[in-house]
């Protein structure tokens, strides 16, 4: 009977604190609740201290982004340069004293204040308030110290030509290259760790570069001669009314590329806007009938079989052809290396850090690079060149150039004194002889098939070369008139564009001269130009709002990119303004949101590449 009371006794007190231990954790419980929010908020200043403005003090303690590098012309031109800017958030929970911080904030972003209260209403746990802020701006942000408000530092990538240059550059998204320059040298303008093997042209005299520095490119192009051949050749386009063209200037002695542009064009800045059309780089694709520069290869070989001592008759005494079959002409085709590939200097489309994709064809077809690579043989003894654009890399970290190595060919098409003769009698003795240089051109109109259906295209081609004694600038300029006059060959009058384009050529011979000297560039790059700062501060805050609104979309469903490169799924996407995360490299082989489903409740999509094997 004792025992059984005590047990019960025992029971009893087991319960009761079991009972106290409950009350005492929930209580705990409550408590931690009460306090969590204030230790999570906590956490997350400190988190956003990292990388944004939370200045207890009103000093500016944004943290600088490691931007990337800037591509420049062979004058230190900026061609391609990354901005810092600053994305206004704000916390409503933290706010302390909306009222007053509305007022003040409205003050500081030139805002109306009963707007900027407005955007604070809606339901988000954090808001974007404002956008585009310069370094000004959010340094006084910081200043009015107050709670729950902040700026994420962001980069942006400008192109200060705007469309000069532009399929050459190439553009970025996400603070990847997805085309031209950009891709190509991807490896070397994002800031950090690259391998010297990334660019087998440069020589870094055994410096392997390391550690997280930024690294510039500087091209060969220069920027006033781009600009004034982009001119010209646009304005003979439009005259003519001629669909594309392509133009190239090289250095015939070396392959250095002064200066290459494809039109119609488009503008870097605004890349997601241009069709597949605009952004096709002609230069290298065959696209131009052999029959263009069939009169320049009679000549030259003729020149080569009369030899040292013999003599080209004139046109009015002549064999028509000079008395050449097809058959052996088409042995100087290959001689002379019209036929020879000529590798496309910037990566394929969807590629990235390799120059070029599938060497250019060698069928009736020529690209303006086979024609102008063959004629720079020629001009300069006999002596191939392979085209390149790339001068150096300025290393921040080192404070030091990485110039490109000599890759020159020595690979010869015809011999030496063989080489010097040709020159000399196409130079001085031949028919395209000028006192101020070399002038070639000439018109076709040729039929293609396409889908089984047959149309005229009308094609033209000018190449110069200055000075007239040992060119050292080469320019081509071709012409496509597409599908705009399918009209039979009597139709066409021949000799009058020929005058046009004659015309074109000694307008341009002297604008030539000049540029073929090799320039000596500063000891170092000088600080961002503030005149390309301030025009890019004015196109992100009134030319991209514009932009934004026209691109929206009432049905967001997400559309199918798999399969697609990164470049043309980024153009699908980009009108739906989704924040794109992307992992890999290559062509796009997995996507989330799947495509066709709703966009209403995300804002964001992931996308995963692979190369293609």
């Amino acid at each position: 009977m004792i025992r059984a009371v005590r047990q019960k006794k025992r029971i009893k007190r087991r319960l009761y604190l079991v009972g106290l231990l409950v009350i005492l954790l929930a209580a705990t419980g409550g408590a931690l609740h009460r306090f969590s929010l204030s230790h999570q908020d906590n956490s997350r200043i400190i988190q956003r201290a990292a990388g944004k403005i939370t200045d207890g003090q009103g000093n500016d303690r944004s943290v600088e982004l490691n931007l990337r590098g800037t591509i420049y012309d062979r004058h230190l031109e900026e061609l391609s340069v990354s901005y810092q800017l600053f994305t206004l958030y704000v916390h409503p929970a933290e706010l302390t004293d909306r009222r007053s911080s509305v007022e003040k904030l409205a003050r500081v972003l030139g805002m109306d204040r009963e707007l900027f209260a407005e955007r604070l209403k809606n339901v988000k746990a954090v808001i974007e308030i404002a956008d585009d802020l310069d370094k000004q701006q959010a340094a006084d942000v910081a200043a009015l110290n107050l709670d729950g408000v902040y700026c994420q530092a962001v980069e942006e990538r400008f192109y200060p030509a705007h469309k000069t240059a532009a399929h050459l550059l190439g553009f970025v998204s996400n603070n990847t290259g997805l085309a031209g320059v950009e891709a190509l040298y991807e490896s070397v303008l994002q800031p950090g760790v690259f391998r010297s093997t990334d660019v087998p042209e440069v020589d870094f005299n055994d410096f392997e570069p390391s550690g997280r520095t930024t690294t510039d490119v500087i091209l060969t192009i220069d920027l006033d001669l781009q600009k004034q051949v982009e001119q010209q050749l646009r304005a003979y386009r439009e005259s003519i009314g001629a669909a594309r063209g392509v133009a190239l200037v090289i250095a015939p002695g070396s392959g250095r590329v002064l200066a290459m542009a494809s039109q119609p064009g488009f503008d870097p800045n605004y890349f997601w806007q241009a069709d597949s059309w605009k952004l096709q780089d002609l230069v290298f694709q065959p696209d131009f009938a052999r029959e263009l520069v069939r009169p320049l290869l009679l000549t030259a070989a003729a020149i080569y079989e009369a030899g040292l001592g013999g003599q080209v008759l004139p046109v009015t005494v002549r064999a028509p052809d000079y008395g050449f079959t097809e058959d052996r002409l088409e042995k100087y085709w290959r001689l002379f290396g019209f036929q020879n590939p000529v590798r496309p200097i910037l990566p394929a489309d969807g590629e990235q850090g390799t120059a070029g994709g599938p060497e250019a064809g060698n069928g009736s077809r020529l690209s303006g690079a086979q024609m102008e690579v063959a004629l720079a043989s020629l001009l300069n003894g006999g002596r191939r060149v392979t085209p390149y654009i790339l001068h150096s890399l300025y290393n921040h970290s080192r404070q030091q150039y990485y110039f490109r190595a000599d890759h020159s060919s020595r690979q010869r098409i015809i011999g030496p004194v063989a080489g010097i003769h040709l020159r000399r009698e196409l130079l001085l003795n031949s028919p395209y002889s000028n006192k101020d240089g070399f002038l070639f051109y000439n018109s076709n109109v040729g039929i293609s098939e396409s889908k089984g259906l047959t149309e005229y295209r009308i094609q033209e081609v000018l190449l110069a070369a200055v000075p007239r004694k040992l060119p050292n600038v080469l320019l081509l300029m071709a012409v496509d008139y597409g599908n705009l006059y399918p009209l039979p060959a009597g139709a066409v009058n021949a000799e009058k564009k020929k005058r046009e384009l004659a015309a074109l050529g000694r307008k341009l011979l002297p604008v030539l001269r000049g540029y073929g000297e090799q320039v000596q560039i500063a000891d170092r790059p000088g600080e961002k130009n503030e005149d390309n700062y301030r025009r890019f501060l004015i196109s992100r805050r009134i030319e991209v709002p514009e932009q934004k609104k026209s691109y929206v979309q009432v049905n967001k469903i997400m559309p199918q990119v798999t399969g697609l490169s990164l470049r043309k799924g980024l153009q699908r996407i980009s009108p739906y303004h989704l924040k794109v995360r992307v992992k890999g490299s290559g062509r796009i082989v997995a996507q989330t949101p799947a495509p066709g489903e709703s966009l209403a409740e995300t804002g964001a999509c992931e996308l995963i590449l692979q190369s293609q094997i």
